[in-house]
């Protein structure tokens, strides 16, 4: 956490309300997303309990499982909630603009979810049925595999910094706003909303209070309380399972009805809460750079549903060394530019990154516009030097390339010595990109003495690191080959893990 952000902690502790971080949401919001509250029992790893889904408030639907032991019930669960999905997936695969290969779609879904516990339980759900059969022994609906993954091309995409198709509700909000609680408490949808609009009448003294009872704002998901479970909710499938056994219709229509309200009771104020979330962030404008990210995940989704319609296979259980090695390089990169675009936007992430050295803003003490050099090709070329002095804490070295959001589209720099100077610094670079095509650079291209100006370190374009083809992997990295068999589905794949138990 830099100082800035601390500070920020602090004055809404201090002041008991929550102090904006960021002057812009930095995040898409769908004008249409598809919101899914999922919960799951406590302690019960992988078997879902319910799910609330719709893409308006209004709207929502309440799916439940009775016994979220039963895998019949738990796949039916899969089904009906895969079929919602889909719905809303597939009108996105209709509109696509360009020509051949450059074509892609123009507009790509967004799910939320209330918490990252939720992205989380789409992940399992997503496990559990990708890999499931439609056919023979244990078959489940046509629609489950293929929900199964999408959602884990959702889940993964999800990783990625910046993107913006399955998003946690609480993260954005913790993007935009600081409270006075720590970050793991900031995971809490209702003790976060308490911090920043708590409910007429009420101080967050008393918000926060109510949010920490479960009984009045249970858990945001995807776990729930384990007073409610063993009070309520174990008595009420207990019930349920004597009804079934019994093979009493109306008493297990009054069993599964009384169940299906217990859970609303559960999940309805999540489901409310979300929505109130999200009108809160629709107050705050977008920023500039937002529509630029979200045209990678309109690709990446274009990619995607390409690939499935070519008969697609399911994503691995587990990355190989390489993919691991790669997909940990691409995350690495989209977190760089992500962080770069909210500073580039956004001059109070600037000032949150220029207080931990890793950017600087200061005034333009020297200039030397009409320096030039010789390239390799014996060209004549203008690259000026600008020196800057600034109070700011620098800890960039000689060599780092820069951009500016005080100057032109186009601007780019490279630090040439970083020298202390009293209570100052100054910190001369070489301007090599934004000044045109000429000899001579354009107006304004060139910061004059006496202008202030902000530098921030460019992501820039970097090779793909290079890694040994699949067959050179040292055995140190490598799995036992598998004779026979598609590495990216394990032979056993469709093959239960479970009996067909109660």
């Amino acid at each position: 956490m830099s100082t800035l952000s601390a500070l920020a902690h602090v004055q809404a502790m201090e002041s008991m309300q929550a102090v904006p971080l960021t002057e812009f949401r930095h995040r898409r919001l769908s004008s249409r997303p598809l919101v899914i509250v999922p919960l799951a029992m406590a302690g019960e790893a992988g078997a879902p309990l319910a799910a609330m889904v719709g893409s308006a408030k209004r709207n929502g639907t309440l799916l439940v499982v009775a016994q979220p032991r039963n895998r019949d019930q738990r796949f039916a669960f899969a089904a009906d909630l895969g079929r919602i999905v889909m719905d809303y997936i597939d009108p996105f695969r209709q509109d696509r603009r360009g020509d051949g290969e450059r074509s892609r779609y123009t507009d790509a879904p967004q799910l939320l979810v209330p918490t990252p516990g939720g992205v989380k339980a789409l992940a399992d759900l997503g496990r559990m049925c990708r890999f499931r059969a439609t056919s023979g022994p244990y078959a489940v609906p046509d629609v489950v595999p293929e929900f199964g993954m999408w959602l884990t091309f959702l889940v993964d995409r999800a990783e990625q910094a910046g993107t913006s198709v399955l998003l946690p509700v609480t993260t954005m909000l913790a993007e935009h706003w600081a409270t006075g609680q720590s970050t793991l408490e900031d995971q809490n949808l209702a003790s976060l909303m308490a911090w920043i609009a708590p409910p007429s009448g009420l101080s967050v003294e008393q918000a926060m209070a109510d949010a920490e009872n479960p009984d009045v704002c249970p858990p945001a998901g995807p776990s729930t309380s384990p007073e409610f479970d063993n009070r309520d909710l174990a008595p009420a499938i207990r019930k349920f399972d004597t009804a079934r056994t019994l093979g009493d219709p109306h008493a297990l229509a009054t069993a599964e009805t009384e169940l299906r309200e217990m859970i609303a009771g559960q999940i309805q104020p999540t489901w409310r809460m979300v929505w109130q979330a999200l009108s809160l962030l629709r107050s705050v404008p977008e920023a500039p750079r937002t529509a630029k990210r979200f045209e990678g995940d309109c690709k990446a989704f274009t990619d995607y549903s390409d690939y499935r319609d070519d008969g697609g296979l399911p994503q691995r259980k587990r990355d190989t060394a390489i993919g691991a090695a790669r997909r940990l390089g691409w995350l690495e990169r989209a977190l760089a530019e992500f962080e770069s675009d909210m500073a580039f936007d956004d001059r109070f992430v600037l000032a949150d990154r220029r207080s931990a050295g890793e950017a600087f803003a200061g005034t333009v003490v020297k200039a030397e516009p009409g320096r030039t050099v010789t390239t390799d090709k014996n060209r004549r070329v203008p690259r000026p030097h600008v020196t800057v002095r600034t109070e700011d804490p620098v800890r960039l070295a000689a060599d780092t390339k820069l951009i500016s959001p005080s100057m032109p589209a186009g601007h780019k720099a490279m630090i040439v010595s970083v020298l202390p100077d009293g209570d100052t610094t100054r910190i001369t670079v070489e301007i090599t990109g934004g000044m045109g095509r000429g000899r001579v650079p354009k107006q304004g291209t060139v910061p004059d003495p006496g202008q202030r100006i902000a530098y921030l370190p460019d992501p820039g374009w970097r090779p793909a690191p290079q890694f040994p083809a699949s067959d050179a992997t040292p055995w140190t990295h490598s799995a036992a080959d598998r004779v026979g068999t598609d590495p990216a589905v394990p032979e056993d794949a469709t093959a239960e893990e479970w009996g067909n138990e109660d």
